[in-house]
């Protein structure tokens, strides 16, 4: 896109509405951001956009499925629900077998985070015995998204 900013950037699309696609940067100032729109007296005008991450099925070309975040479910809860809940993507067994590997950032947080520090995503998933698929179909596809 000849547009300058990366994930910053903002431009007028051809009907003249400004497309942002930058605010994902300040998540841990979201809700001072909500009152600085309150504020600006703008906060009205958002439109916020339905909570999914979408994927095209490699087995399927041209076949999408999503993972839907439920409003008021906070994360990370929201994204194992989205998971559990998409019946195109991964099998119950794939599912099961991604569970206990998170299930420790979950209990014991930030330690077990920074322990598994030297390890690579893939390094981490092989370590606990994660799917390959879930690396090649989900991670992949993420961070290519967020432009790891």
């Amino acid at each position: 896109r000849d547009v300058l900013g990366g994930k910053v950037s903002a431009w007028t699309d051809e009907d003249g509405d400004t497309i942002e696609t930058g605010l994902h940067i300040f998540f841990g100032a979201y809700p001072n951001m909500m009152r600085l729109f309150t504020e600006l007296g703008i906060h009205d005008r958002l439109q916020w956009k339905v909570h999914k991450m979408i994927f095209a099925m490699q087995q399927l070309p041209g076949e999408f499925t999503t993972f839907d975040f439920l409003p008021g479910i906070p994360a990370p809860f929201n994204f194992g629900l989205a998971i559990l809940l998409n019946q195109k993507m991964l099998t119950l067994g794939e599912k099961v077998q991604t569970a206990p590997p998170l299930l420790p950032m979950l209990v014991e947080g930030q330690d077990f985070i920074d322990a598994q520090d030297e390890l690579s995503v893939l390094d981490f998933m092989r370590k606990y015995g994660m799917p390959e698929r879930i690396n090649e179909e989900v991670f992949i596809s993420m961070a290519k998204a967020l432009d790891f």
